[in-house]
């Protein structure tokens, strides 16, 4: 098992970000959200507001740095995304995920125009796109929309006994 630690590092190839967690461990774990962003302080600002919710955040500057992520802790429950960055981009990021994991949820945001081509590529792929600058309720929003469905099965398999991150276990080996 790999070990992540906080790092404070500004740049973009920044090793790894990581909510700090608390020595009370809940009945349910909470949301684990991969934040991917090439701007230090949009992603540092984000971050801090999903963190504030209650999820989990992993953050990353780059999209290479994310696929390690993402590769090792196979239990994100949704990618959010900048669509523009250096090297490759969140379009990019989210079809490798997905081909790993079809049913991951996708929420790219961008402070730049969107091609037409790239929206309609976006819907049929069934992802959430965010404009920046966003404000903090329209953020939250999207992603308590678009994690309801993956809280409600967790919280269906603890009310049945079922150990959940036993089904991650299994699911990913």
């Amino acid at each position: 098992m790999e070990v992540f630690t906080h790092n404070q590092q500004k740049d973009s190839q920044m090793a790894l970000e990581i909510s700090p967690r608390s020595e009370d461990l809940l009945e349910l774990s909470p949301s684990k959200i991969l934040l991917v962003d090439d701007d230090a302080d949009v992603r540092s600002l984000t971050r801090t507001f999903l963190e504030h919710e209650g999820y989990s955040v992993f953050s990353s500057g780059d999209a290479e740095r994310a696929s390690q992520i993402f590769r090792s802790l196979p239990q994100i429950d949704l990618l959010v995304t900048d669509l523009y960055m250096p090297g490759r981009s969140g379009m990019e990021l989210g079809l490798e995920l997905k081909a790993i994991r079809g049913e991951l949820p996708v929420l790219l945001i961008s402070g730049g125009l969107v091609a037409g081509e790239q929206m309609t590529k976006m819907q049929a792929e069934g992802w959430s796109f965010l404009a920046k600058p966003f404000r903090l309720p329209e953020l939250l929003a999207t992603v308590h929309r678009i994690l309801a469905p993956v809280e409600a099965r967790r919280w269906r398999e603890a009310k049945q006994g079922v150990p959940v991150d036993g089904l991650l276990e299994r699911r990913y080996e």
